[in-house]
């Protein structure tokens, strides 16, 4: 039997980019992650029907964060693997992981890209385009693709190594310590931009009104970095507007 090798993984990674190409209502990645799998099906299996089968098994209901979903691709390819090393009855085990692990990449793709990633790297990019104009924007591309880049190489690579295993490493209560760094990360990044943004419209050495409004933007900043209860998209709403009330008062 022909066992996986590197350059089969590598291609399986280049292919997760299109993921989402084929994304449907009724099988949602399920075409797309069956895609991605197609260099494994052409490595374990020369006799096309068991090629066949093989897809036929991953062309069904699968959903993840598609940045997520490489961890299941790459422990998927090592289950595959060894269901034909140990001569397993059946393939129940694969579909069995795989249904395991629809909802925990899902609810950590979602937490880390959509709730915290995105949205400081976002923050970030408005801070820099004060200063670096059209620079800031790409700045903001670069870092948030690195991210997401390494991420998804990260996942099939410790997901192929792991295979079953790689559940372990998706409980949603063991990353929740990273998930309160990237919030505190925000929360600093909103409060810059505030009292940035404040600094570049109003003269505080001339007039005590806008020392006045600086002491309301420093303790409205604080406020926002301090509150738990506020979700992130929604700090970032109060944010813009409370930045542009103050530079009108100003």
């Amino acid at each position: 039997m022909a066992r996986i090798r590197k350059r089969d993984l590598f291609k399986v990674f280049l292919r997760s980019f299109f993921i989402q190409a084929t994304w449907n209502s009724e099988r949602l990645l399920g075409l797309g992650f069956c895609f991605c799998l197609i260099p494994i099906a052409k490595r374990l299996y020369k006799d096309k029907q068991k090629q066949i089968a093989f897809l036929k098994r991953h062309i069904g209901f699968f959903n993840s964060h598609p940045y997520m979903a490489n961890y299941a691709l790459g422990a998927v390819s090592n289950i595959e693997q060894q269901a034909i090393l140990k001569n397993w009855e059946d393939n129940k085990p694969v579909e069995v992981f795989k249904n395991r692990v629809i909802g925990p990449l899902g609810a950590i793709g979602d937490t880390l890209f959509w709730q915290l990633l995105l949205p400081s790297m976002a923050i970030l990019g408005v801070i820099l385009s004060f200063s670096f104009g059209q620079w800031g924007a790409l700045i903001f591309l670069i870092l948030f693709n690195t991210v997401h880049i390494y991420l998804r190489s990260r996942g099939l690579i410790n997901g192929f190594l792991k295979g079953f295993d790689i559940i372990r490493d998706l409980s949603l209560r063991g990353t929740k310590k990273y998930f309160k760094i990237f919030k505190s990360t925000i929360s600093l990044l909103l409060g810059a931009e505030i009292v940035y943004m404040i600094f570049r419209t109003v003269d505080f050495e001339e007039t005590l009104k806008g020392t006045v409004v600086f002491i309301i933007s420093m303790i409205f900043a604080f406020f926002i970095t301090r509150t738990r209860k506020l979700s992130v998209d929604l700090m970032i709403i109060i944010g813009i507007l409370g930045s542009l009330i103050i530079g009108l008062i100003a």
